[in-house]
């Protein structure tokens, strides 16, 4: 069994929401269900250049889902929407 590690907890509304620093995964709780959120590719994608990332942009990706987690009930995309049910 792997150690999960964490970002601190991102809670709103909906969820309460897990972010795996490694990899990036979202779990939810309280049943650690996997929320499937992708980044952005196109011109929106890396629009934003953080000087401290050596690592292709997982900090980046991190803060975005903790950002957008953070006001769940504000989320539109459906593909999203449907698997916080």
């Amino acid at each position: 069994m792997t150690r999960f590690l964490l970002a601190p907890l991102v809670r709103d509304d909906l969820k309460t929401y897990k972010i795996h620093l490694g990899s990036t995964n979202i779990l939810m709780e309280p049943n650690d269900a996997y929320l499937c959120i992708v980044p952005a590719s196109g011109h929106a994608a890396g629009s934003v250049f953080l000087p401290f990332e050596d690592d292709g942009g997982t900090l980046g990706v991190i803060l975005s889902k903790a950002y957008l987690l953070a006001n769940d009930t504000a989320i539109t995309d459906p593909t999203i929407t449907r698997q916080l049910g």
